[in-house]
Formats: C-alpha cells, structure tokens, sequence
C-alpha cells in the first residue's frame, strides 16, 4: 500500500521517478551509518591509542563532543532547507525542493544516529575497557546509586524504555497515516500555495506530534542506561528538537499571525496534558 501524500511527494522529485526515489533514504541511511561509526570511533579513540595520555585524559568528554559534532552538523542541514529556501526558489525555481529535499532528509537521519548513541553503553564497546575511570563511572546506570538492586534495575530500564520507544513508533506511524508524507517531508514549505491547512484532533493536544515522538524515542534511549551520559546525550537531542521547533513557529507566526501565536499559548509544544491522554491514544490508533 502507498503512503499516504506518496504521489505528490513524486510530483516535487522529477528527477528521481520510478525506483530512482531510493536513492535519496538510501543516501540518507549511509550518513546516519557513517554517523554512528564516527561516533563511536570517537568514544574508542583512547582504547586504541592508550599510550598517548592525553586521549586518556578527554576520553569523559567525547561522547559528548562527537554527539555535538553530530547535532551540528545535522542542524546544519535541516536548516538549510529553510534558509536556504528564497535562495534556490530564485535560481531553481520549482526544482528548489528536489534540491534541498535530500539535505534535509540527510540531517534528519544523522539525528537518528544520535539517538541509537543514547542506547550505546561506552563503557561496554570493544576493543576493551575505557582507560579513564570517570567514562566508565558516567557509562554506569545511576539506579543502583539511588538503592535498587540490580537484578531490578536492568529489568526496570529495559520494560520502561521499551514503552517509550514504541510510544515513538507508533506516533511517528500515526503523523504519516494522518498527515501523509508530503507533509512530513515538508514539501508545502517550498509549495504553499499547494498547501491545506490542518485541522486534526491532536493538534488540540500538542503543537508538534513528530517532534513528541522523537522527544519519546530519546526518552527510551536515556531511560534504557539510565547513565550521566545518556542523560546528557537526551539533552543534545532535545536541543536539536527545540532549535527546529523554534524555527518553524517562527514561520508560522509570520504566516498565521497572531492566531498561531495564541494557539501556541494554549496548546504545549511536546507535552501531553493529562486531560488529553485519550485523545492522544486515539491518535496512536489512526488507522488511515
């Protein structure tokens, strides 16, 4: 079965017809794959190289370092697609998407190597052990310091991070039945006079139901080592999240005035109010 918004996402590509779309995910799966090795490589650099102190001594600090390298970069590229837009609109006119599309499908998937990196224990990677013991103290759950046992800990970490992550899932399944993939490709960025506005249920319950659910994911991803270093790579992951927000809304308050700009006052950006769980379990149940 097609995804919904498949058809018009075709219309905007020319230049990629019949199974030629492949290769713009393709591409973007090969960044993410690179990402993540770059990672961590980064994370193993002092294992490799332990006779050189120094290494030894940042070893603590390049998770967090190749985490910020990473976001960076993959802020870099989805923000292209908006700053970037009058420009190529000017010299490409209605073949600016085509252009820009694959950037920013690119920087998404990066994204996403910073999210498996919260799953990652560092302290665990091979070749061996890390040569600092600060990496290995903030690769370590933080449960067992707080008194639970750690027969209890793994399973607590693992069931709970399992139901976030899959909340993710499904709400990321639940925006493309809803919303169709043209939408969440944001061809209407560079289109909108082609655009609909949306008037969908959810939107009652939270400005931004993709963003929740890759807010959801990385909450699976901290909850699942429950390490120093998980939390601050959720952090990273959050940032970048709230960076796209920002400016999106920043579009759609020049686009929709001042009532965008009261809607934003009523309705949270990532928060699910409890008075709105049913609704948003009935979102998670769209069907088409």
């Amino acid at each position: 079965m097609m995804l919904k918004g498949m058809d018009k996402l075709r219309e905007k590509l020319p230049k990629y017809s019949g199974n030629r779309l492949a290769i713009i995910p393709l591409q973007s799966i090969l960044a993410a794959v690179f990402s993540f090795v770059f990672l961590i490589a980064l994370d193993i650099v002092p294992r490799l190289f332990s006779d050189i102190t120094f290494l030894g001594l940042i070893e603590p600090l390049l998770p967090i370092i190749g985490s910020l390298v990473i976001a960076a970069l993959a802020l870099w590229l989805i923000s292209s697609v908006w700053n970037k837009r009058e420009e190529t609109k000017s010299q490409l006119g209605d073949f600016a998407y085509q252009k820009m599309f694959p950037r920013g499908l690119t920087g998404v998937f990066m994204g996403a190597a910073l999210l498996f990196h919260t799953f990652t224990s560092i302290r665990s990677l091979p070749p061996s052990p890390p040569v600092n013991d600060v990496t290995s103290l903030l690769s370590r759950s933080l449960l067992p310091f707080l008194g639970v046992s750690q027969e209890i800990d793994i399973w607590f970490r693992i069931v709970l991070s399992a139901i976030f992550f899959v909340l993710g899932v499904a709400t990321v399944r639940s925006a493309l039945m809803t919303f169709g993939i043209d939408y969440m490709a944001v061809v209407y960025l560079y289109f909108p006079e082609e655009s609909e506005v949306q008037d969908h249920a959810i939107y009652s319950v939270v400005r931004h139901p993709t963003y929740l659910a890759l807010v959801l994911m990385g909450i699976g991803g901290l909850i699942f080592r429950f390490s120093v270093y998980s939390i601050l790579l959720f952090v990273i992951i959050y940032l970048v999240v709230r960076n796209q927000i920002s400016r999106e809304e920043k579009e759609l308050v020049e686009r929709f005035g001042e009532g965008y700009s009261e809607y934003r006052e009523k309705v949270p950006a990532l928060l699910v109010h409890p008075s709105k769980i049913g609704l948003y379990f009935k979102f998670l149940r769209t069907s088409e």
